[in-house]
Parts: C-alpha cells; sequence; structure tokens
C-alpha cells in the first residue's frame, strides 16, 4: 500500500477542522481536492460525497461519517481543533482519512481494483440520520453489499491495532424521546388547586425502566436512558410544564417499535393518573446494525491474512451503542467492524473531551479492505 504516514497526515488536518451536523463546507472540500488530486471525480450528495472506482464486476460500497461533535477539545495535541466548541471526538476524522487512504492505495497503480468500488462520504452520523439522505440521493443504487469500520474503545477488550468482528447484531437500534408534561400551575402552598407535571415527570422517571418488561424480548440486551428534566421557575410555585428526555436502545428485530408504543403507553397512564397532560415526540435515529454472517467470514479471514490471528477477535456480545450505518443494510447485505485505537495509557472513550486515536495503526484497515474485496470479487 501507499506511505502510511499520508493517512496519518489527512487525520490529523481533518481534526484540526471539525464540523457539526448535516453542513460540512470544510470537511467535505477537504476530502474533494483530495479526491481530485487522485485522479477522481467525486460528486456532492445529500451533503456528502460519493465516489465511484473501477469499472467491472460487483459493486461494494464503503461509508465512512465526516461529522463531529459540539465538544471544547481537552487534548492538548498540537493538531487540536481550531474551532473552540466543537471536536472529532468520536473518530470520523480517523474513519475519513483511512477511506482516503483506501481511495489512493488502488489510484497509485500498486493495487488492482478487483471490482467496482463505491466511497461514500456522510454527513451527519451524531443524532442527523445522514445515512438516509445519502440513500435518498442515490447512495445505494447499484450497490451489492457495504462495509464500514469504527475506531476507538467501544470494546474495551480490544487491544491497540487489534480487529473486532460479530455476526449479526453488533450495535443496537436507538430512539431519542422527548415527553413534554403540561398541567396547571398553583401556588405551593394549595398544590390541589392546581395539577402538577413535576409530580408527574417524577413518577414517570422513576417508572420508565418498567418499560422495558413486555416491550422488548428479554434475552436481547435492552437499555432507557434519561439525560435530560427540566420543570419550574421558583421553590414555591407548581410549575405548568416539564420536559423528560432520554433514550432507548435495543438490539432485537421489532423490539424498538414495541418500545415505543409502551413508552406511549406508560407515558400516558402516569399523566391521567396526575390530570396533566403528556405529548411524545420518539425520534429513531437508527435502526441496529446486523453483520451478515457470509460477509464477516470473508472479512476475518482477511484480517488474518493480513496481520496475523493474534490481531482478530471475535466479539461476544454486542455494544449499546448506536450508528445511523444501519439504514444502509435495509438496502443491501453488509458488515460493519472495529479498530482498536486507543494510545497506550490514555481510556478516555467516545465523546470525551480527551478522546483521541492512535493514528498510526489506521493504515491496517487498508490491507483488510483489499484482501476482502478479492474473496468477494471471486464470488
Amino acid at each position: 500500500m501507499d506511505d502510511p504516514s499520508l493517512i496519518r497526515d489527512d487525520r490529523r488536518a481533518l481534526h484540526r477542522i471539525p464540523e457539526v451536523g448535516l453542513e460540512l463546507p470544510q470537511t467535505a472540500d477537504y476530502c474533494v481536492r483530495s479526491l481530485r488530486a487522485m485522479g477522481l471525480e467525486p460528486r456532492r450528495a445529500g451533503g456528502g460525497i460519493l465516489v465511484d472506482l473501477g469499472h467491472r464486476g460487483p459493486r461494494f460500497a464503503w461509508r465512512t461519517d465526516m461529522d463531529a461533535l459540539p465538544i471544547q477539545e481537552a487534548t492538548g495535541v498540537e493538531y487540536a481543533s481550531q474551532y473552540p466548541g466543537r471536536m472529532h471526538a468520536c473518530g470520523h476524522d480517523a474513519h475519513m482519512a483511512t477511506a482516503l487512504g483506501l481511495a489512493r492505495h488502488y489510484t497509485t497503480g500498486r493495487a488492482e481494483l478487483p471490482c467496482r468500488l463505491r466511497l461514500i462520504f456522510q454527513p451527519g452520523e451524531e443524532g442527523w440520520a445522514g445515512a438516509r439522505h445519502m440513500i435518498d440521493h442515490g447512495a445505494m443504487e447499484g450497490v451489492d453489499a457495504i462495509g464500514g469500520l469504527h475506531v476507538g474503545c467501544i470494546f474495551p477488550e480490544m487491544p491497540l491495532g487489534c480487529f473486532g468482528l460479530r455476526k449479526g447484531t453488533v450495535m443496537a437500534s436507538s430512539t431519542f424521546f422527548r415527553l413534554t408534561l403540561r398541567g396547571k400551575g398553583a401556588h405551593g402552598a394549595m398544590p390541589h388547586l392546581g395539577s402538577d407535571p413535576l409530580l408527574a415527570a417524577c413518577h414517570l422517571v422513576a417508572s420508565l425502566q418498567g418499560v422495558r418488561y413486555g416491550a422488548a424480548s428479554p434475552v436481547n440486551p435492552t437499555v432507557i436512558s434519561i439525560g435530560s428534566i427540566h420543570s419550574g421557575t421558583a421553590d414555591n410555585i407548581i410549575p405548568e410544564l416539564a420536559e423528560v428526555g432520554g433514550s432507548f436502545r435495543t438490539t432485537g428485530q421489532g423490539d424498538q417499535a414495541g418500545m415505543v408504543r409502551h413508552l406511549e403507553r406508560h407515558a400516558q397512564g402516569i399523566a391521567a393518573a396526575h390530570g396533566v397532560e403528556v405529548e411524545i415526540d420518539a425520534s429513531r435515529s437508527g435502526p441496529e446494525v446486523r453483520v451478515d454472517p457470509a460477509l464477516a467470514d470473508l472479512l476475518a479471514d482477511a484480517v488474518m491474512d493480513a496481520h496475523g490471528p493474534e490481531n482478530f477477535m471475535w466479539l461476544a456480545d454486542p455494544t449499546l451503542a448506536g450508528e445511523d450505518f444501519g439504514f444502509y443494510l435495509q438496502h443491501a447485505p453488509g458488515f460493519f467492524f472495529f479498530l482498536g485505537t486507543n494510545p497506550e495509557g490514555c481510556d478516555f472513550p467516545h465523546h470525551h473531551p480527551q478522546f483521541q486515536v492512535a493514528d498510526e495503526v489506521l493504515w491496517k484497515a487498508v490491507p483488510v479492505v483489499d484482501g476482502f474485496l478479492r474473496r468477494w470479487a471471486r464470488g
């Protein structure tokens, strides 16, 4: 493959210019310039980029996400974010650099592409469902299978430079919800003259874990988390409004829809018992990520062939973290795997101000994907 340091350089350049959401002009411009310098013809689509390589055989898509997070960086590295309050704290800069390295692998003349390859550079993965935008703009048209990679320490059992893979569900579906409870305000000394939405919200939060019962199969990991509750203006006033925000994650097919139904029923019941009204907004940010078993076997062979069995592990359990990659898998079979990239002695998790990536190991993904494509293209 090409010089591995180029992947490191791309990653650090992209780390300096983090952008949030679906519109990422600087990030997209950097990737487009890099791809054009390789002689490729990238095209803008849905806030992201599509670029096709190869002219024969089945088409495989490789997806990378591009967006950063609204986090103030605290790593102290010399290539830290140039923008206050924005940081690549989930490894998307490393994902883009790896995709650029893969493109470079096939445009330098050092390796022949065994099939057609589409690179998908996607914005808005962090809660914006950017995958759906890319699909709506043709990202999956003519695609026979798709793959993706995540770096970091989602699976802490994976050491630096090790690849991890799991057949079936590997990442959870995720749904964010907001419950708005409306009551009737009153003086704190006369609560009987009002209807208290804050009291209803407290009962709702305390009982929400029961929503899982009967909504999701008990053999499938499921989690409900409450992240915010807002209500009230003074200590002696019964408020008129209370808002509860949270998320739930499921790993079984059909469990996500069941959780929404039970959440709605549960919230309506609590609200009625307290004489208040409730509005429920549940927004699905991604289905579960399910790895095709046959593709997983091909990928495992490619990892072990490129780096030896000591740098590969089958993951025993899924993670309850979510990823909108699952939207692509509704259109074609695929895989999603992981590379341990936490620097030695630095165990800060994703979405942390001190999250870091050991970018000297990113090059290892390129020969793995190349080896997979050669096996897959042979049918």
